[in-house]
């Protein structure tokens, strides 16, 4: 993995991957640890769920940038945008800025709806977008699967839906509370690698070629 962002050049991608793997190994001890000490870590807007919400939060203005430095018509554009969009439904899924435990119920709300709203909005402006790029994107897809990226994204997927399971209380051999700690903690890896993935060489330099191709 290249963290072009960190400025980790491209030799050290087998240093790289072990290093994102040993933080994720070291963060999930360290969970564990601190949840044998206080279950409430793994409870709605605690630790867990704020530490995914900053994941979420940094990946989300890591791929706002990246496109922002790109050509409109570019593919790279319209997929780093799609993932920023992406990670800011994500974030708010996980963030339940309704039940914020501060002054003003009805502002927080409020304020929820009209965030989720400005992605709704959001989405149908990406679409209409994309949908006219879509043959270039189609046609080089899998060279866009091959990124680092897009692979570090859809492992960050698979990771979230192994939590679904634990999420709906599915096992019943499991402890309620446990099944909650092992879903927030899964979720906090997936969200670890769409950060990882966000600053990875995936479409700054590869998928230009890919874009310059579909023209």
């Amino acid at each position: 993995m290249y963290i072009a962002l960190l400025g980790v050049p491209r030799r050290a991608a087998g240093r790289s991957l072990t290093t994102l793997l040993g933080i994720m190994l070291a963060m999930s001890i360290a969970c564990l640890l601190i949840w044998h000490v206080d279950d409430h870590v793994a409870d709605e807007n605690h630790l867990m769920e704020n530490t995914q919400a900053a994941f979420l939060a940094l990946a989300w203005w890591v791929h706002g940038w990246r496109a922002w430095q790109m050509k409109r018509s570019s593919v790279s554009f319209t997929l780093h945008i799609g993932l920023s969009l992406l990670m800011y439904s994500f974030l708010l899924r996980e963030l339940d800025i309704s039940e914020f435990d501060a002054p003003g119920a009805m502002f927080w709300t409020w304020t929820e709806h009209i965030l989720r709203a400005i992605g709704w909005t959001c989405w149908v402006l990406f679409f209409v977008h994309f949908f006219r790029r879509i043959k270039p994107i189609l046609a080089h897809s899998w060279r866009i699967l091959a990124t680092p990226l897009m692979a570090l994204t859809l492992c960050g997927a698979v990771l979230m839906a192994a939590g679904w399971p634990f999420d709906k209380k599915k096992f019943d051999s499991i402890p309620e509370d446990t099944s909650q700690f092992i879903e927030e903690l899964l979720e906090l890896n997936a969200y670890l690698l769409l950060l990882a993935g966000s600053m990875s060489e995936a479409l700054s330099d590869p998928a230009e070629r890919v874009s310059r191709l579909g023209h």
